[in-house]
């Protein structure tokens, strides 16, 4: 305390001009430091709007009762070299008749396989199983698919997306809404079908022939 004391009035002076010097180089440190985030959030921004988007996702389609895979490009620009991969492997629980595909196979391949161009708004659908899938309890119910691809920029960020097959067990059920509608409509069209069938007309001699017996038997009668 007694040396602030002896402080003379320059070197009061000096000190409160350092102090002020050292406050301006931190304000003005933390200002650049803000400026490069606000730079590279814009950038980021900039880059993320003008990025191709994959989704792969597994949708229900409640008209057949399936199970579809889809993957989408739902972002503005092309994506290049997609790669899929799938966590456990995907399956199907369809069991292939002689000749038919298998479609375990099938899909399997489709991840396996890079998609070397996938435009904006280009969708992909694959059949993936029937409603009859909920029934066999050996199959995986939640799948984790990763998707990397490539923008305009370079590397598009890695994107991870989790499917749980037992939310979409009642979108499938059988009593679906538009079952009666359906139905109705099958009734009107099998009618309709049935009145635009031709109705066969009796042939010339059978009706000439009717007629010659009626008249050999009215003759018989009057004599």
């Amino acid at each position: 305390m007694d040396y602030l004391k002896a402080l003379t009035v320059e070197q009061w002076a000096v000190i409160v001009a350092v102090a002020a010097a050292l406050i301006a180089a931190w304000q003005a440190s933390i200002a650049r430091r803000a400026v490069r985030e606000q730079l590279a959030l814009a950038e980021r921004i900039h880059r993320e709007q003008n990025e191709p988007y994959v989704i792969v996702d597994i949708q229900p389609d409640a008209y057949y009762q399936a199970l579809l895979l889809v993957i989408e490009n739902t972002g503005p620009t092309v994506a290049r070299d997609v790669r899929i991969s799938c966590d456990p492997p995907l399956e199907s629980g369809w069991e292939p008749r002689p000749g038919e595909t298998d479609l375990t196979q099938v899909l399997q391949e489709v991840l396996a396989r890079p998609i070397p161009i996938l435009p904006p708004r280009r969708r992909l659908t694959f059949l993936v199983d029937r409603q009859e899938r909920f029934q066999d309890a050996d199959l995986p119910r939640v799948y984790t698919f990763t998707v990397d691809a490539n923008g305009p920029d370079g590397k598009v960020e890695t994107a991870q997306y989790s499917v749980d097959l037992d939310t979409m067990k009642w979108i499938l059920r059988e009593d679906r809404p538009t079952q009666r509608l359906e139905d109705k409509l099958v009734g009107i069209k099998q009618a309709i079908q049935a009145l635009d069938r031709p109705t066969r007309r009796p042939s010339t001699t059978r009706t000439r022939r009717g007629l010659g017996q009626q008249q050999r038997s009215d003759s018989g009668d009057t004599e």
